[in-house]
């Protein structure tokens, strides 16, 4: 009996195997660190412009935690809700710093913004709509000229607050500008250009002091260190004990525009079922036509493994696949080789060769010992039954004819019909 010896492999056989793999896990690595770090850049990028907790230099970190070092107390809004908490807990007056970076402060928001209580209230960059919410004392100028790296423009003397001694000048490029009202009683303007200035303050009639900064890219990280920028900076913000920066966010913008609709609104009711149910089929059929779980071979290699299950392994595989005439040409395959043996030829002789020498010890017609050994092509499962024992019988009469006393009694030389009344009879018999 043949048998077949399967050997355990070796670690490197393992790793030369495994190495595909190992490089596409080697190149996921790296496909997601660089994901990382290109979202943490665009995150960086991204960085809202004045945020108080951004380095970046559209942020204004730098001046928040100047202030905060300065004895200043400083905290961050997000919302009209937690601007008013925070306004009731300061202590000692306090600056309350308006920036509605979204324009989201219109209509009754904007009413809701002027109606919070502070000592001082300082506007960055305001809008009409908010400006209009604080009595319209302080009007907008327009936008000023993109001015050149290094120029500065002077308090002026309009500016009679003491922002003036303190912040001679300041760097100014493409800032809003704005103006005193004629109902504005008092107040002071600083840095002008053309009639207008990027900074104004005035009294309400309640008693708020209320002011409008236009040029708010000083407070940057990026220009704060600029000419006087940051004593500006620390003078408009810091003339209080306690600082509260407020900027409109989302649950103020559902305030204004209604709450968003979420994405389970825009989802028909039956997607999901169906979905789950699409998912459960795939489930199924994947146990169904899959491999069972577990290893493939439990024994402890190296094992054993008959040759005749190889044999009938492959040979399933040509039934399931139809395959007759692969199946037939091993049998051609094997019939010639034992053919060469018997007739003393050489392993390596060409099949032509055998045929001829096959013919010539039978007597029989050479073209009909071709087509069972070379020509014929099996066209159902019968016919390659009948060329499978047209073979076996040809291989006994080669035998036979060499050695007589090899086999039984036996007819006189076989004669041979016309190959293809051979083939349409039963595939390439031989008759007796």
């Amino acid at each position: 009996m043949s048998i077949t010896q399967a050997a355990t492999p070796t670690v490197s056989e393992r790793l030369r195997r495994a190495r595909p793999w190992l490089l596409i896990a080697a190149g996921a690595v790296v496909i997601a660190v660089t994901s990382a770090l290109l979202a943490g850049g665009m995150a960086n990028a991204n960085s809202p412009y004045l945020g108080v907790d951004s380095a970046r230099p559209n942020g204004a970190k730098a001046v928040f935690t100047v202030l905060g070092n300065q004895g200043v107390s400083t905290s961050a809004a997000t919302s009209l809700d937690e601007a008013r908490s925070q306004l009731q807990d300061a202590e000692g007056d306090t600056t309350l710093v308006i920036h509605d970076r979204d324009g989201l402060a219109v209509d009754d928001l904007a009413a809701q913004v002027a109606e919070l209580d502070a000592e001082r209230v300082l506007l960055l960059a305001p809008s009409r709509s908010l400006l209009e919410a604080f009595d319209g004392a302080i009007v907008v100028g327009g936008v000023g000229a993109d001015g050149e790296d290094g120029d500065t423009v002077a308090a002026g003397a309009e500016c009679t607050s003491p922002l003036g001694d303190l912040a001679p000048d300041i760097s100014q490029r493409g800032a809003r500008l704005y103006q005193l009202s004629d109902d504005a009683t008092g107040g002071s303007a600083c840095y002008a250009e053309s009639g207008r200035f990027a900074y104004v303050e005035t009294e309400l009639a309640s008693g708020t002091e209320l002011a409008a900064l236009g040029a708010t890219d000083n407070l940057s990280n990026g220009e704060v260190l600029s000419a006087a920028n940051a004593a500006m900076g620390l003078a408009v913000l810091g003339e209080t004990q306690s600082l509260v920066w407020y900027v409109p966010g989302v649950t103020d913008a559902e305030a204004v525009f209604g709450a968003q609709p979420s994405l389970s609104s825009y989802v028909p009711p039956w997607l999901t079922p169906t979905i789950l149910i699409a998912l459960a089929s795939l489930l199924g059929v994947m146990v169904w036509r899959g491999r069972r779980f577990g290893p493939l071979v439990e024994e402890r290699l190296p094992v054993i493994v008959e040759a005749s299950e190889t044999m009938q392994g492959r040979g399933r595989l040509y039934a399931q696949q139809r395959a007759r005439l692969r199946a037939l040409d091993n049998l051609r395959i094997g019939t010639t080789t034992r053919l060469a043996r018997s007739l003393g030829l050489a392993r390596a002789s060409h099949v032509q060769e055998i045929i001829t020498s096959s013919a010539s010890v039978l007597g029989a017609n050479r073209a009909a010992v071709a087509w069972t050994l070379l020509d014929a092509v099996p066209g159902s499962e019968a016919e390659l039954l009948d060329l499978s024992q047209a073979l076996l019988t040809l291989e006994r009469e080669v035998a036979a004819a060499i050695d007589p006393s090899s086999a039984g009694p036996r007819s006189a030389h076989p004669t041979t019909t016309d190959p293809s009344s051979t083939a349409e009879n039963n595939g390439g018999t031989y008759e007796h």
